[in-house]
């Protein structure tokens, strides 16, 4: 059974997807903590970066329906301890490819927001 929390970090988690999706950068930037940070495989590069650094990408780069018509985001599980929460998912589609992410998340007075996306693509 879901509760409340697990509810409330998926409608997160689909916030950002659906942000990334559209284009649409408020709703991107709605998911996250304002001092989030993200970490991951660019290439053959380790990307360390602020939040802010997708916004700005997706702002001037990102096309509506550009990450893929396949592009789909799959929650494996989600794991609460009190105000932190780490969700594991896999990014299927995106631009083609594959990632699987680790996203923490903590509840702040707006809601819960991912405040670290840490990713490897996969194939």
């Amino acid at each position: 059974m879901r509760t409340s929390d697990d509810i409330a970090i998926r409608e997160t988690i689909d916030r950002y997807v659906e942000g990334m999706r559209t284009a649409d950068v408020a709703l991107l930037r709605s998911a996250f903590h304002e001092h989030a940070n993200m970490f991951g495989d660019f290439g053959d590069e380790l990307m360390a970066a602020p939040i802010e650094t997708l916004f700005d990408w997706a702002s001037a780069e990102l096309e509506p329906g550009a990450t893929g018509a396949d592009h789909r985001v799959e929650i494996g599980d989600i794991e609460i301890a009190g105000g932190v929460a780490l969700a594991r998912v896999h990014e299927r589609g995106f631009f083609g490819g594959n990632a699987r992410e680790f996203l923490t998340l903590v509840r702040s007075d707006e809601g819960w927001r991912i405040s670290s996306k840490s990713w490897a693509t996969v194939g």
